[in-house]
């Protein structure tokens, strides 16, 4: 997510989220990151193809709740390239990097 992060808009690529998604809110959160598209590979696997429906079930009701209209609405609102202090947003990740380590 944090390279999602760092890397939205800055280059000429898509970015996929490959890891870690198995809710609608891990979806709205690698969205906010900058993510053009989520795999959930893990999920399907373990629930079914009915997990999709789940999904997007979850990550409308919350987009619902947070008054988004649209998903491009919220992609990228939490990137660094969005944030009103970029510096601030590295110390921050910086800081959960080290704090993380074991």
């Amino acid at each position: 997510m944090h390279w999602l992060a760092l890397l939205y808009e800055r280059v000429p690529l898509d970015l996929a989220a490959t890891s870690g998604i198995q809710h609608g809110t891990d979806v709205v959160k690698m969205l906010m990151a900058g993510a053009d598209v989520t795999m959930m590979c893990s999920a399907l696997l373990k629930h079914g193809p009915a997990r999709i429906r789940e999904v997007l079930t979850e990550l409308a009701a919350w987009m619902q709740e947070h008054e988004y209209e649209s998903v491009s609405q919220m992609k990228g609102s939490m990137s660094q390239k969005s944030v009103a202090d970029p510096a601030a947003f590295e110390r921050a990740n910086y800081m959960k990097a080290l704090n993380s380590y074991r």
